[in-house]
């Protein structure tokens, strides 16, 4: 019997997961179905983030300034040209992965806390710029789109709707993502995350790897914001342009297991709904007690399992593994 390999098992994976997403399309309460499909989008987010931090080892917590840029165009073009959202969605993406290549060239080559934090004032400049060109954003209070629900306007009356759709997104970052990690691409990220400077004694192109990481991953987190802003129907500074968006992409990742293939979007499926259902039961009677339990949670899971939920186990197997070949030794 032929021996499956690893890409072909990491399909299988994802189609397994996709799968049991679809099986959602069942639900009829818009509020579980709003669960969902937030739920889907911070995993979109979560795996694209992954894509870049994950793989290289580089922390982002400014990926919101892809997000909002994308919004902003693909919203923009809607309300002030009256183009498709489908093409502001493909527009958005390029605005994306251009902004992507200009932060690649100038922050790059940073390291550390220093990346990061330039990653975290992009995501401020662009947010004080938006709130500052009023005439053309709307300033503070934000751009509201109209409800014209229409295929070509991507807005529809049934929440089941904005699900495939942002199921069918999830499967083409994830099956991106693993075409990324089982290529010569992703192995160069790998040594990139493990040691660098000998990942470059052996002629990888840091740099060159590192800037095509950031654009696709900026081109996912663009799309996913532009269907999301087709979804709530009105876009703002604040939220466009959210340095917590960028931190809870980390956070989901971190704890569904950074640098694999479904750990992020593990983490946005067990946490995002946490998150919700702690924000329904504790806000109303006492206001930010969610945060402090969400909070206690998450330091939890980092301290039990460090490597994350998808890292642990496969650390698991791998130690079973061990321990048979040791006995059959």
């Amino acid at each position: 019997m032929k021996k499956i390999s690893p890409k072909q098992r990491d399909l299988i994976f994802c189609a397994i997961l996709i799968v049991s997403l679809f099986s959602g399309l069942v639900v009829d309460n818009k509020f579980y179905l709003d669960i969902l499909i937030t739920s889907t989008y911070y995993s979109i987010i979560a795996v694209a983030w992954n894509i870049m931090c994950g793989y290289t080892g580089q922390l982002s917590l400014g990926h919101g300034a892809f997000l909002g840029i994308g919004q902003y165009t693909s919203v923009l073009l809607y309300t002030k040209l009256g183009l498709t959202p489908w093409l502001g969605v493909f527009a958005g993406g390029v605005m994306a992965m251009l902004l992507a290549f200009l932060i690649g060239v100038l922050v790059l080559r940073l390291k550390g806390p220093f990346f990061a934090l330039s990653t975290i004032a992009l995501c401020t400049i662009l947010q004080i710029l938006a709130v500052k060109f009023t005439d053309l954003t709307g300033g503070a209070s934000g751009i509201t789109i109209r409800f014209d629900p229409a295929l070509v306007n991507i807005i529809f009356r049934s929440y089941k709707i904005y699900f495939t759709i942002f199921v069918i997104l999830l499967l083409v970052v994830l099956v991106t993502t693993i075409r990324v990690r089982h290529s010569r691409l992703g192995s160069n990220l790998i040594a990139i995350r493990e040691n660098d400077l000998a990942a470059s004694s052996l002629g990888i192109n840091l740099f060159k790897n590192q800037v095509i990481a950031l654009i696709i991953s900026a081109f996912f987190t663009s799309v996913a914001g532009c269907f999301y802003a087709q979804y709530v129907l009105f876009i703002y500074p604040e939220g466009a342009f959210d340095i917590i968006i960028s931190q809870k992409a980390a956070i989901l990742s971190i704890v569904g297991g950074a640098g694999t293939v479904f750990g992020p979007a593990i983490g946005g499926f067990v946490l995002t709904p946490t998150e919700i259902m702690l924000r329904t039961w504790l806000g109303s009677t006492y206001q930010g007690a969610y945060l402090i339990v969400y909070g206690v949670l998450l330091i939890f899971v980092i301290l039990v399992i460090p490597n994350g939920v998808i890292g642990t186990i496969a650390q698991y197997f791998l130690h079973r593994r061990s321990l048979r070949v040791e006995k059959l030794s």
